[in-house]
């Protein structure tokens, strides 16, 4: 978050009233996306997105594992961030650990949803022998520059990390005493990982009395709290978080979870859309 003065506050709230932006945007618009596809020789998929400035990198590695005895019959998905201290000066110190697990809470909370509501990972698929074997998704994320908007960013590079992940292909036969037992390939032959049902974030921010979407850096100190929707590719929303010390407008929150509902499935068919392009590599 940048440091500003008064009168840039003013003169930012001031633009948002009238539509105009700092940056030429209107209040319902994103700043350029760029994506990069696997970037990580050593992860089993990886995406590296800039959103305007911000820029963020995410790894994912899948292992063989044992299941939660809670879930014996379902993967694990287990996500961290790390916030370079090059990022922001607010990254410096315990700063940017402390902003780091917040990040892959609500991070991994996207992806793995809730009790409730299941998850939107196939997490039984990543089950090889119920109770002893499974799929263990590690989700890596590297923040390199805070431009603003950090958590979007890095849900929709973790999606497009996710839907690049081929696991290995596996064979489980029974040994001589009848126990199951995992052969793994050399080669990463398998159907790669379901990420169609996986959510971006869309933060949605109110700023004077009105909605904006997608805040830069020197525009984050003028919002008054901010509503973050998951949104998946079908417009349903998954998740509802909210930061900021101060109250949303009533008022104005249908219209902030809309506005995410018409955006998300727009930049998933984006991100989509540049994957299928990408030639599958074993």
């Amino acid at each position: 978050m940048a440091d500003i003065s008064l009168g840039e506050r003013i003169y930012i709230v001031q633009g948002i009233e009238q539509d105009v932006r700092t940056d030429g945007r209107s209040r319902a618009q994103y700043r350029p996306l760029e994506l990069e596809a696997n970037v990580v020789a050593q992860a089993d998929g990886s995406a590296r997105l800039h959103l305007g400035p911000t820029d963020v990198l995410v790894g994912v590695k899948v292992e063989l594992g044992v299941p939660d005895s809670a879930s014996p019959s379902q993967g694990q998905v287990h996500v961290s961030v790390e916030c370079s201290s090059c990022a922001s000066p607010e990254f410096k110190g315990r700063g940017g650990e402390d902003w780091g697990i917040e990040l892959a809470r609500a991070l991994e909370a996207s992806l793995v949803g809730s009790p409730a509501g299941g998850s939107w990972l196939d997490l039984a698929s990543l089950c090889l022998v119920p109770g002893k074997t499974c799929w263990l998704v590690y989700v890596d994320a590297l923040v390199l520059n805070d431009g603003g908007n950090v958590l979007g960013a890095l849900s929709m590079a973790a999606r497009a990390a996710l839907a690049l992940t081929r696991v290995y292909k596996v064979e489980v036969s029974m040994n001589e005493d009848d126990e199951p037992e995992v052969e793994l390939s050399g080669e990463r032959e398998g159907a790669p990982l379901d990420a169609s049902n996986v959510p971006i974030i869309v933060s949605v921010s109110q700023v004077g009395n009105r909605s904006v979407v997608d805040l830069a850096s020197e525009e984050e100190p003028c919002a008054a709290a901010s509503l973050h929707v998951a949104v998946n590719s079908k417009a349903r929303v998954v998740g509802l978080t909210k930061s900021g010390s101060s109250g949303l407008d009533p008022s104005l929150t249908q219209e902030m979870v809309e506005v995410a509902q018409k955006l998300g499935p727009g930049i998933i068919a984006s991100l989509d859309k540049y994957i299928s392009s990408i030639p599958v590599t074993s």
